[in-house]
């Protein structure tokens, strides 16, 4: 997608739109596949868990999380109008079948009742939240007690360098991360780093770190 100015492809990223948040929403696929498998491979599934992804894109990655485990309960939200569309037709299989929710709501103001879940995922989201600590402490609203937050993102070191990163993401590292959770009440369990070769949203071919971080509501 080089041939999209880098602060529209920013914007897009954030919330697609339109027709070229249809074709953003594709190259994201491309992109975050890796940092799927490495984040869902972290994770202890057992039967009738509830998960919530927060940002799911159009849905394509919704089907991995029953192929580690079909006997899950999933919801699924996203502020993205249109790539709520997308997920509810890519995934009409699992909500016929009552074992996918997908809403169209904000992270920091969701509808779920307290307690609600065993996991809450949320992959390459964060860099797009504008009040971190709320979007925390709606998450720990609605996590069960012990209930883990599963947070896959790419760090500040790897993201400085994309064009599209520059205006519209804001970037993170370790601590960073650690301080947020941290005054939150939240407690970090695990950090888990890979580094991969991987095809960029933009298109161009970069070395890459994706880490997983595992958070505990205490």
């Amino acid at each position: 997608m080089s041939d999209i100015n880098p602060l529209e492809l920013g914007r897009q990223l954030r919330k697609p739109t339109g027709e070229l948040g249809l074709k953003v929403g594709e190259n994201m696929n491309s992109s975050n596949n890796q940092i799927y498998d490495f984040v869902l491979s972290s994770m202890n599934i057992k039967d009738n868990c509830k998960i919530l992804e927060i940002g799911f894109g159009n849905g394509k990655f919704v089907s991995k999380f029953f192929d580690i485990n079909p006997m899950i309960h999933l919801s699924a939200i996203d502020f993205s109008e249109i790539m709520c569309s997308e997920a509810k037709i890519i995934n009409k299989g699992f909500i016929n079948d009552n074992k996918l929710v997908v809403k169209c709501e904000d992270s920091m103001d969701m509808s779920f009742p307290n307690d609600s879940f065993d996991f809450v995922v949320t992959i390459n989201t964060i860099y797009f939240w504008d009040n971190f600590d709320k979007h925390l402490q709606s998450i720990k609203r609605v996590l069960r007690n012990k209930g883990k937050l599963i947070i896959g993102y790419r760090p500040k070191n790897v993201m400085i360098n994309l064009q599209f990163a520059q205006d519209v993401f804001k970037l993170y590292n370790s601590d960073d991360l650690q301080i947020l959770v941290e005054r939150n009440g939240l407690k970090i369990v695990k950090e888990e780093k890979q580094s991969i070769n991987r095809r960029s949203v933009d298109g161009s071919e970069i070395k890459s770190t994706d880490i997983c971080l595992i958070v505990e509501k205490i």
